[in-house]
């Protein structure tokens, strides 16, 4: 069984900012998940000092996740380098395991330059970094990927594999379970609806389960997985039932 990780942001922007970050943890320790995983985009003045929200989630006894709110790459497939750095501070003041970038806007003709570049601001920091697919053109492409690991020839970056952001880009998920399977160090879990033909996260059913556990094999059968869909803050059984259901996916 795998550990399973919950995502604050699966509380809703507006409970998690109300709250804090930290007032979400009881929950996620009750439901029995072993981490937490902290957006970046949802930081408010609650959350600070990042020191007090560390020792909260140390106190809550779960592994930490960092998720960045910036793509590593920009519109022009620069590397958002300040951005970057900024970041990797925070996720090393919270005592992170992982730091998640959303790749961005990485073209398919820059990848050299951008693996080139990546690696060299990297060089100083040992947090390790996973690359999501995330809901961008490029950034969503499992073969822009493949490509940028085969670039960065470095086993320091990992990939986060998101189950459900290939609706947004129209990318096959059994093609980027195979092609980045043996990147993969950390699986975000969510079922996709559709509302006036808009992709919207959801629970997973049982098909999805059904289809997630036959991808599995091209993962670590215990690699990470985290918890992205809607939940309902007041209800800790129904989260304690997903997380048994994700944990047994292998």
């Amino acid at each position: 069984m795998g550990p399973v990780i919950i995502c604050t942001s699966a509380f809703g922007a507006d409970l998690v900012k109300q709250l804090g970050q930290a007032g979400v943890l009881e929950h996620i320790r009750e439901a029995g998940a072993q981490g937490v995983e902290i957006r970046e985009e949802l930081l408010s003045d609650q959350d600070l000092p990042l020191s007090r929200l560390r020792e909260a989630i140390e106190q809550a006894s779960l592994s930490c996740v960092y998720s960045a709110a910036t793509p590593l790459f920009d519109k022009q497939s620069r590397l958002n380098t300040d951005e970057m750095h900024q970041s990797l501070a925070r996720a090393n003041e919270l005592g992170a395991r992982w730091i998640k970038f959303g790749l961005g806007q990485l073209c398919a003709e820059c990848i050299d330059d951008g693996a080139a570049t990546l690696k060299n601001e990297l060089a100083d920091h040992s947090l390790p970094v996973l690359i999501e697919n995330d809901q961008t053109s490029c950034g969503g492409d499992p073969l822009i990927h493949a490509a940028l690991h085969r670039a960065l020839e470095s086993d320091a970056l990992g990939t986060t594999l998101d189950l459900g952001n290939g609706y947004w880009t129209d990318h096959d998920l059994s093609q980027a379970a195979s092609r980045l399977g043996a990147r993969v160090r950390y699986v975000h879990c969510k079922a996709v609806t559709h509302i006036n033909g808009q992709p919207r996260a959801c629970p997973p059913d049982d098909a999805a389960r059904a289809h997630w556990s036959a991808l599995w094999h091209h993962f670590p059968a215990e690699v990470p997985r985290a918890i992205e869909f809607p939940l309902d803050h007041d209800n800790v059984s129904a989260t304690a039932r997903h997380v048994e259901q994700l944990k047994s996916l292998a």
